[in-house]
């Protein structure tokens, strides 16, 4: 980018005023598609979520159509407006590059008024308990205030290829459906997002079980209703014909009430990993593949 910086950093506009601005940078090990990346927003209930495709041309980890779900946890207003990487390194934008570089997710502490651009959307009208989060894309730059922030890596195509429900029990109750959509293959480890059925609060249900049946909790937060247990025996996944899907290691539940809960299964052995699953390891499989 130094190239840019030498051709527009005589054209900058006057007037910009120069500030320390103090920031957290979120985007380190991955970032948006600087070409696509089909910037999707919606609101769940005070939640914003983005949903974006991710940069695999500069990080191996990911393939083309890889994503990530960003959910602004409470958020207040939010601003999806037109400056495009041009306009940031013309000075159209009310601070610069030397004072916050252009193309990263950052959290800013401070030294960046907190007046959003036009247009603004508002869900909520109180800003001031809120973290500034600021995005910059190739055609656009997204800023919001929200209490925190939430990321969400998948597949989209290994999602479109989830084409089967598996069924949850936990003791002799059917509790829900899986489809199981995330994965690390080499380890014969799935797991996926829980859609529970008759099942008023999850954090509760799940935490009561595993006092009574003294399972281990390593991380409980009520506050957050987050749980992490340990090997549940009596939770079992079952195919639509009735097969259950074992793993040596057996499952367990995380999660979190704005997040939702997941189950894994660990250590399902080979060669059924690659019959049940072979999208996953094919992914896992391309991410290795020599150009």
């Amino acid at each position: 980018m130094s190239w840019i910086n030498k051709i527009f950093r005589t054209q900058k506009k006057e007037g910009i005023p120069t500030r320390k601005i103090d920031y957290i940078q979120i985007t380190k090990n991955w970032n948006a598609n600087p070409v696509s990346p089909e910037i999707k927003l919606k609101v769940e209930g005070t939640d914003l979520i983005m949903d974006i495709y991710l940069n695999h041309f500069q990080f191996d980890k990911y393939q083309e159509g890889d994503k990530v779900k960003i959910r602004f946890k409470n958020c207040s207003q939010y601003s999806l407006n037109t400056c495009n990487d041009e306009g940031y390194f013309y000075g159209q934008y009310r601070t610069n590059h030397n004072e916050l570089p252009w193309g990263e997710f950052y959290e800013i502490k401070s030294g960046l008024d907190r007046k959003l651009p036009n247009p603004i959307k508002r869900i909520q009208n109180n800003n001031s308990d809120k973290k500034h989060f600021i995005f910059f894309f190739k055609d656009e730059t997204f800023e919001c205030f929200a209490s925190d922030y939430y990321l969400d890596f998948y597949s989209e195509k290994v999602l479109n290829s989830c084409k089967k429900n598996y069924n949850i029990v936990l003791g002799n109750k059917e509790i829900g459906t899986s489809k199981l959509e995330k994965a690390d293959a080499p380890m014969g480890v799935v797991f996926g997002r829980i859609e529970l059925n008759g099942v008023e609060n999850p954090y509760k249900y799940f935490k009561d079980y595993c006092l009574e049946n003294n399972i281990v909790i390593n991380t409980d937060d009520p506050e957050f209703e987050f749980i992490d247990t340990q090997m549940i025996s009596e939770l079992k996944v079952f195919r639509q014909d009735g097969l259950e899907i074992k793993g040596i290691a057996g499952n367990t539940i995380t999660g979190m009430k704005d997040e939702g809960y997941e189950i894994s299964i660990l250590g399902i052995g080979y060669p059924f990993y690659e019959e049940e699953f072979p999208h996953h390891v094919e992914h896992h499989q391309n991410m290795y593949k020599k150009e």
